[in-house]
Protein backbone atom coordinates (compact mmCIF):
# COMPACT_ATOMS: atom_id res chain seq x y z
CA UNK A 1 0.00 0.00 0.00
CA UNK A 2 2.92 2.46 0.57
CA UNK A 3 4.57 1.95 -2.40
CA UNK A 4 1.26 2.54 -4.41
CA UNK A 5 0.67 6.04 -2.44
CA UNK A 6 4.35 7.07 -3.03
CA UNK A 7 3.93 6.40 -7.12
CA UNK A 8 0.19 8.60 -6.55
CA UNK A 9 1.81 11.18 -4.89
CA UNK A 10 4.54 11.53 -7.03
CA UNK A 11 1.76 11.58 -10.26
CA UNK A 12 1.34 15.88 -10.43
CA UNK A 13 4.69 16.45 -9.95
CA UNK A 14 6.14 13.86 -13.10
CA UNK A 15 2.62 15.60 -15.15
CA UNK A 16 4.11 19.23 -14.59
CA UNK A 17 7.25 17.77 -15.50
CA UNK A 18 5.88 16.49 -18.46
CA UNK A 19 3.51 19.85 -19.64
CA UNK A 20 6.61 22.22 -18.91
CA UNK A 21 9.15 20.00 -21.12
CA UNK A 22 6.64 20.29 -23.80
CA UNK A 23 5.96 24.35 -23.48
CA UNK A 24 7.84 26.71 -25.98
CA UNK A 25 10.14 28.82 -24.22
CA UNK A 26 9.10 32.74 -24.48
CA UNK A 27 10.32 34.59 -27.21
CA UNK A 28 13.71 36.62 -27.11
CA UNK A 29 14.82 39.34 -29.11
CA UNK A 30 17.39 38.03 -31.88
CA UNK A 31 17.98 41.44 -33.91
CA UNK A 32 16.93 45.02 -33.91
CA UNK A 33 17.67 48.27 -35.16
CA UNK A 34 15.14 51.02 -33.61
CA UNK A 35 16.77 54.28 -34.33
CA UNK A 36 14.38 56.25 -36.07
CA UNK A 37 14.39 59.08 -38.61
CA UNK A 38 14.05 62.30 -36.18
CA UNK A 39 11.11 63.55 -39.09
CA UNK A 40 9.66 60.56 -38.94
CA UNK A 41 10.02 59.99 -42.21
CA UNK A 42 7.85 57.53 -43.97
CA UNK A 43 8.92 55.41 -46.77
CA UNK A 44 5.98 54.27 -48.61
CA UNK A 45 5.60 50.22 -49.75
CA UNK A 46 2.97 49.68 -52.58
CA UNK A 47 1.52 52.44 -54.45
CA UNK A 48 1.97 53.51 -58.25
CA UNK A 49 5.65 52.80 -57.88
CA UNK A 50 5.10 49.30 -56.45
CA UNK A 51 7.76 50.01 -54.12
CA UNK A 52 8.88 47.01 -51.92
CA UNK A 53 11.00 47.72 -48.89
CA UNK A 54 13.31 45.04 -47.08
CA UNK A 55 15.68 44.96 -43.99
CA UNK A 56 18.29 42.15 -43.45
CA UNK A 57 19.24 40.57 -40.66
CA UNK A 58 21.99 38.35 -38.80
CA UNK A 59 20.81 34.88 -36.81
CA UNK A 60 23.39 33.95 -34.01
CA UNK A 61 21.90 30.60 -33.60
CA UNK A 62 19.49 27.40 -34.43
CA UNK A 63 15.85 28.90 -33.18
CA UNK A 64 12.29 29.21 -34.56
CA UNK A 65 11.78 32.96 -35.72
CA UNK A 66 8.33 33.70 -34.01
CA UNK A 67 7.25 37.42 -34.99
CA UNK A 68 8.69 40.46 -36.09
CA UNK A 69 8.26 44.44 -35.55
CA UNK A 70 7.89 47.19 -37.79
CA UNK A 71 6.93 51.11 -37.29
CA UNK A 72 4.11 50.66 -39.94
CA UNK A 73 0.90 52.14 -41.01
CA UNK A 74 -1.13 51.11 -44.06
CA UNK A 75 -4.49 52.21 -45.58
CA UNK A 76 -7.10 49.52 -44.11
CA UNK A 77 -7.81 48.05 -47.67
CA UNK A 78 -4.52 47.24 -48.48
CA UNK A 79 -3.28 43.88 -48.74
CA UNK A 80 -0.24 42.93 -46.78
CA UNK A 81 1.96 40.40 -47.51
CA UNK A 82 5.09 40.04 -45.12
CA UNK A 83 7.82 37.29 -46.00
CA UNK A 84 11.52 36.18 -44.49
CA UNK A 85 13.92 35.03 -47.52
CA UNK A 86 17.05 34.09 -47.84
CA UNK A 87 19.16 36.43 -48.72
CA UNK A 88 22.66 36.60 -51.48
CA UNK A 89 26.09 37.05 -50.49
CA UNK A 90 25.57 40.95 -50.34
CA UNK A 91 22.38 40.84 -48.00
CA UNK A 92 19.51 41.73 -50.58
CA UNK A 93 16.50 38.94 -50.12
CA UNK A 94 17.19 36.17 -53.11
CA UNK A 95 13.54 35.39 -53.66
CA UNK A 96 13.59 32.02 -51.12
CA UNK A 97 10.76 32.74 -48.82
CA UNK A 98 11.01 30.46 -45.79
CA UNK A 99 7.65 32.53 -44.21
CA UNK A 100 5.06 34.13 -45.33
CA UNK A 101 1.86 36.20 -43.56
CA UNK A 102 -0.68 38.04 -45.69
CA UNK A 103 -2.14 40.27 -43.23
CA UNK A 104 -5.18 42.76 -44.11
CA UNK A 105 -3.96 46.62 -43.64
CA UNK A 106 -6.63 47.47 -40.92
CA UNK A 107 -4.26 45.83 -38.47
CA UNK A 108 -1.16 48.40 -38.97
CA UNK A 109 -4.00 51.20 -39.46
CA UNK A 110 -3.20 54.06 -37.09
CA UNK A 111 -6.76 56.44 -36.09
CA UNK A 112 -6.57 59.35 -37.10
CA UNK A 113 -3.45 59.84 -38.60
CA UNK A 114 -0.25 57.69 -39.57
CA UNK A 115 0.98 57.59 -35.86
CA UNK A 116 5.04 55.99 -35.20
CA UNK A 117 4.60 52.61 -33.18
CA UNK A 118 5.83 49.37 -33.39
CA UNK A 119 3.39 47.02 -35.35
CA UNK A 120 3.94 42.91 -34.81
CA UNK A 121 3.44 40.48 -37.30
CA UNK A 122 3.39 37.00 -36.11
CA UNK A 123 4.39 33.60 -38.22
CA UNK A 124 1.58 31.40 -37.88
CA UNK A 125 4.14 28.61 -39.01
CA UNK A 126 7.55 30.05 -37.22
CA UNK A 127 10.22 28.98 -39.73
CA UNK A 128 13.70 27.17 -37.93
CA UNK A 129 16.33 29.56 -38.84
CA UNK A 130 19.91 28.71 -38.49
CA UNK A 131 23.05 31.06 -38.05
CA UNK A 132 23.03 33.60 -40.90
CA UNK A 133 22.09 36.28 -42.45
CA UNK A 134 17.71 36.70 -43.91
CA UNK A 135 15.66 39.47 -45.12
CA UNK A 136 12.36 40.77 -43.71
CA UNK A 137 10.34 41.91 -46.81
CA UNK A 138 7.09 43.99 -46.93
CA UNK A 139 5.25 44.10 -49.95
CA UNK A 140 0.96 45.50 -50.98
CA UNK A 141 -1.05 44.15 -53.50
CA UNK A 142 -3.21 45.95 -55.74
CA UNK A 143 -3.67 49.84 -55.34
CA UNK A 144 -3.47 50.56 -51.64
CA UNK A 145 -0.22 51.62 -49.81
CA UNK A 146 1.73 51.42 -46.42
CA UNK A 147 4.48 52.85 -45.11
CA UNK A 148 7.55 51.83 -42.87
CA UNK A 149 9.65 54.55 -41.17
CA UNK A 150 13.18 54.20 -41.78
CA UNK A 151 16.54 55.38 -39.51
CA UNK A 152 18.44 58.67 -39.81
CA UNK A 153 21.18 58.10 -42.40
CA UNK A 154 24.05 56.28 -41.73
CA UNK A 155 24.81 52.33 -40.70
CA UNK A 156 23.05 51.68 -37.57
CA UNK A 157 22.98 47.91 -37.56
CA UNK A 158 26.21 46.14 -38.80
CA UNK A 159 23.97 42.88 -39.36
CA UNK A 160 22.10 43.91 -42.29
CA UNK A 161 20.96 47.03 -44.59
CA UNK A 162 18.10 48.20 -45.85
CA UNK A 163 16.68 47.62 -49.89
CA UNK A 164 14.15 48.28 -52.23
CA UNK A 165 12.39 47.68 -55.22
CA UNK A 166 10.46 50.22 -56.98
CA UNK A 167 9.46 51.18 -60.96
CA UNK A 168 10.89 52.66 -63.12
CA UNK A 169 14.25 51.04 -61.84
CA UNK A 170 15.03 47.64 -62.87
CA UNK A 171 13.36 44.90 -61.15
CA UNK A 172 16.09 44.38 -58.61
CA UNK A 173 16.99 45.23 -55.06
CA UNK A 174 19.14 48.73 -54.32
CA UNK A 175 20.02 49.22 -50.88
CA UNK A 176 17.81 52.26 -49.11
CA UNK A 177 18.77 56.11 -50.13
CA UNK A 178 17.62 59.20 -49.66
CA UNK A 179 19.29 62.41 -50.04
CA UNK A 180 20.88 62.32 -47.34
CA UNK A 181 22.35 59.13 -47.35
CA UNK A 182 21.82 55.13 -47.22
CA UNK A 183 19.23 53.90 -44.54
CA UNK A 184 17.82 51.30 -42.92
CA UNK A 185 14.53 49.96 -41.35
CA UNK A 186 13.48 50.14 -37.71
CA UNK A 187 12.91 46.78 -37.04
CA UNK A 188 12.83 43.56 -34.19
CA UNK A 189 13.09 39.95 -35.08
CA UNK A 190 12.10 37.49 -32.06
CA UNK A 191 12.89 34.28 -31.88
CA UNK A 192 11.95 31.12 -29.67
CA UNK A 193 15.39 29.20 -28.66
CA UNK A 194 15.67 25.41 -29.16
Amino acid sequence: MKVRNRALAALPALLLAAASAGAAPHPELEAEQVNLHPAAAWTAVGGPAGQQLAQSFTVGRKAYLSHAMLPMSCQPRADVRVTVEKTDPAGRPNGSVIAYEELPGHLFTSAPTPAVGMRMIEFGNPPLVVPGTYALVVRVKGKHSCAVVASPPGDWYSGGKGWFIALPNPPEWIELFSGEGTHELAFQVYVRPL
